[in-house]
Parts: C-alpha cells; structure tokens; sequence
C-alpha cells in the first residue's frame, strides 16, 4: 500500500513538472517572438538582393534569376580598395562633430557655472546633429548622462551612459527654464547593423542658439527638482 502511494506521489509529480516545463517552453517561444519575427524579415528581404551563394546548376527558377539581377546588400558604405579609397576615407573623416561648440553657461543662464552645446552654423529641420555615443549598459543602472539605445518597452533594453566617455552631444541641456520647448530629439537608428541614438534637428537652428532636449519625467524628477 506505501509502495502504491508512492508511485501515485511520483507520478503526480512527474505530471507537473511536464506541465511547468510546457509552460515554461510556451513562455519562452513568446519571448523569443520579437527575434523569430526579425530572422524572418531579413529572410523576406534578403530575396531582393544578390544571393553571396551560387544557385545550384540547372536551377532556372524565376527566384534565383530574380536574386542575381539585384544589388549586393551590405550594411554600410564601401569604399575604394586602394590607397586612393584610403586618402579618400580619412580625408572625409571627422574626429568631432561639425557645427557645434561646447561652453561655458554665464549668468542670467539658469545652469551658470556649467556647459551646454551652442550651434557655430546653422543647422536646417531634420539635419542629423550626430551620435549620442557612451558606454553600452544592459538593463537599468544608468546616471543622468543615459539614455534607451532600443526601445524602452523591451525587456532588458540596451542604454548608453556618457558618464564617463562620450562626444558633444552629452553636454546638450534639457530646455526647461531656458527655453518655451527643445529643440532637438533623440532618434534610434540601425547603422552598420547595431543601434545608435542619432541627435535630430527638430527645428531650423541658428548660429549661436543652445541644442536642447526634453529629458524624461523620470529624469527631471531625479536631477532637475
């Protein structure tokens, strides 16, 4: 009678362990459904361009014939390999971002005593004022100087914290107490196959003006109350 008992206790054990492992697969699959849908976009897009493979010999399919009259994909610029492409490169490379200007904020400046980024040429609406660029970071953590490297709402999204490296665009202020609204907007973009906040001109700018954003509630809660 122990010995039956025991069977039904290890049986009814092994049913929800079963069950907790299928609810666990079935939870898994819908966190994993983002990365199937994006696998299968570039999948879908991928048909449009030159196949980096050979269709097989004898294969006339309109598909294949399709694929090789269509461009190479590649996920940045290629430039010229010779040491002309070389000179090319560097010459049109930037070590800073053009255009603008970091200094020093003077009184009446509501921030007197600290620095923000001013434009030194006139920018146009939609014109890319660079990359906000910083340490990549996994989750939450990040000091006043972060900010969503992908969509917020995603579990365990990426930021970026300029705290400690980063470019000009880390000194852009938030417009309250200076300014009736901002000026500039971060934007998320895919370059070179890996996301990046690109710092966009809401707004034509003048030479002289200071770049500034809206910063979150929660920010403004925290560091500007």
């Amino acid at each position: 009678e122990h010995d039956l008992v025991l069977v039904e206790i290890e049986e009814s054990s092994s049913s929800e362990q079963r069950a907790a492992s299928r609810e666990q697969n079935r939870a898994r699959a819908v966190d994993d459904e983002p990365v199937v849908m994006a696998k299968q976009e570039i999948h879908a897009n991928s048909r449009f361009f030159r196949s980096t493979t050979n269709p097989s010999p004898g294969d006339t399919s309109s598909t294949n014939r399709d694929v090789s009259s269509q461009a190479k994909y590649i996920s940045s610029n290629t430039w010229p390999r010779s040491s002309r492409g070389r000179k090319l490169k560097k010459g049109a490379a930037r070590p800073f971002i053009h255009g603008v200007e970091i200094r020093l904020l003077r009184d009446p400046h509501p921030l007197a005593g600290e620095l923000g980024l001013f434009a030194a040429k006139t920018f146009d609406e939609f014109d890319i004022l660079g990359e906000y660029c910083g340490e990549v970071y996994e989750g939450d953590g990040g000091s006043e100087y972060a900010t969503y490297l992908e969509d917020w709402r995603e579990r365990y999204a990426l930021g970026v914290d300029a705290t400690r490296e980063g470019n000009e665009c880390r000194f852009i202020n938030h417009f309250k107490g200076i300014a009736d609204e901002a000026n500039v907007v971060m934007k998320i973009a895919y370059v070179e196959e890996l996301p990046r906040v690109m710092v966009v001109c809401m707004r034509d700018i003048e030479v002289g003006e200071e770049f500034l954003l809206n910063y979150s509630d929660d920010f403004v809660e925290a560091y500007c109350s």
